[in-house]
This record gives C-alpha cells, sequence and structure tokens, in this order.
C-alpha cells in the first residue's frame, strides 16, 4: 500500500514539473514622454584660447531637430523619449557627435562637457629614439618622440600634440592601437614626450615588433577637443587636429 502511494505521489510530482502555464501576453510599448535635451558648450581657438562669447554652435539630432547656443554656450533641444545621435557644429570648428544618447523624456536632461575646437596653425616634426629595455617585458622601456614646432610665434598657451602608435604603416588619428597626449609650454619649440613600454604593452604591442608613430597638433587637450567614439572601435576621433607630422618607425627592443 506505501509502495502505491509513492508512486502516486511521484506520478504527480513529474506531471507537476512538466506542467508549463499560459506565456504571458506581450506588455504595451511605454508612451513617449516629452522633454527637454539641455546642455552647454565651450569654444577654443586654434592657439588654445577659450572664447567667451560661445555663440552660434548649430545642436542637430538625427530627426532634425536643432536649436543654436547662445553667448554662454547653452541650447535646449525639446524631444520625446528616444535614443539620439547629437551633432554640435560650427564653421571653422571640429564636429562633436554624441552616438547613442538615452532620452527617456518626462523632464529635462543635461549634457554638460561638450568642446568644439579649431585646428592650430602650428605644425610639427619629430624624430624616434628609446633608452631602455627589459628582456622579459617592455614596462621599463621609453621611446622618446622628440618634438620640433614651427610656426607658433605668438602662441602664449600651452601647445597639446596627439602621438599615435600602432604596428600598421598606415597609423593614423582614425587608425591606431594607442594614444599618447604631449602638452608643450607655449615658448617651447623643441620637446620630448615618450611612449612607455606599459603603453606598447597595453595596446598589444610586443618587443621585437616594429611600430610606427604619427604626432598630430592640437589647440587643446583631449577632454577639450572636438571628437565622436568610433562605434567599430570604441575610441576617440578627434576631428580638429592640425597637419600630421612624418609618419616615424622603430623596433621595440627586447
Amino acid at each position: 500500500m506505501k509502495t502505491m502511494k509513492h508512486l502516486l505521489f511521484c506520478i504527480v510530482g513529474l506531471f507537476l514539473l512538466n506542467c508549463k502555464g499560459k506565456q504571458g501576453d506581450s506588455g504595451t510599448v511605454g508612451p513617449a514622454l516629452s522633454g527637454s535635451i539641455k546642455g552647454r558648450v565651450t569654444l577654443t581657438t586654434s592657439n588654445g584660447t577659450q572664447l567667451s562669447n560661445m555663440s552660434g554652435v548649430t545642436v542637430t539630432t538625427n530627426t532634425g531637430t536643432s536649436a543654436i547656443t547662445d553667448t554662454a554656450g547653452i541650447w535646449t533641444l525639446n524631444e520625446t523619449t528616444g535614443i539620439y545621435t547629437i551633432t554640435f557644429a560650427k564653421t571653422g570648428y571640429g564636429t562633436t557627435t554624441i552616438n547613442g544618447y538615452n532620452f527617456s523624456g518626462g523632464g529635462n536632461s543635461y549634457i554638460n562637457g561638450v568642446c568644439l575646437s579649431q585646428a592650430p596653425v602650428y605644425t610639427v616634426s619629430t624624430v624616434l629614439d628609446t633608452i631602455g629595455g627589459n628582456s622579459s617585458s617592455t614596462k621599463d622601456l621609453h621611446m622618446n618622440v622628440n618634438l620640433t614646432v614651427t610656426g607658433a610665434v605668438g602662441q602664449i598657451e600651452e601647445m597639446e600634440f596627439f602621438g599615435y602608435y600602432s604596428t600598421s604603416s598606415v597609423v593614423s588619428s582614425s587608425n591606431y592601437m594607442g594614444m599618447i597626449n604631449i602638452p608643450v609650454p607655449a615658448t617651447q619649440l623643441s620637446f620630448k614626450g615618450s611612449i612607455t613600454g606599459a603603453d606598447f604593452l597595453s595596446a598589444g604591442i610586443e618587443p621585437g615588433q616594429l611600430v610606427y608613430v604619427v604626432v598630430y597638433p592640437s589647440s587643446s587637450s583631449p577632454t577639450m577637443s572636438s571628437k565622436y567614439v568610433d562605434e567599430n572601435t570604441g575610441r576617440n576621433v578627434y576631428t580638429s587636429l592640425g597637419q600630421a607630422s612624418p609618419i616615424q618607425s622603430l623596433v621595440v627592443p627586447h
């Protein structure tokens, strides 16, 4: 009798475990809520000076909504719930773009820290050399990037240089494995920056590989420059750089 009861319980248990209830119905799409996207833009001139009048920047979304900044750089877009591409543009400045901005609507959303910069008028040439080396890693290595600046007469603000490096001979500001920022005092027309072994390692560049380096002048630091994020690589692409230096190459020593 006990055996029959146990068998009955097992059958009922298996039946319950294998039962599936009715799937729930799909929910309705939430409402599109109206609201405002607001922010402030900063402008930097070709000699690195930040302007006090930041009017005239056109702010546009992929839906066609647009606004113009006032003298303080303030702008407002009236939009509804959605995901937007927002572009900031002004004649003479590089364009800054924000992709995939998620706006929930129903109130105000703020985007600050947007910057537009002009391309600098000075140029740069480079020579590479290396110091240090380690057979097990490149952490002690420094590859010197020796800069010679021309055309910076009367420059009163600090100069910025972006150095890009890669194992590809077509290295550029949009095709690179690693990047360094080299700030240079306004009064110095020659300067020595460096790429460390740790930089190379983090970029996946090993000892014994041939590395290519190119340097671009910028009127402002990476945080203050016109840019967008490449959605394929996740890297920043700066849109207002000066003339590129000739590409230099050197073997990363063991």
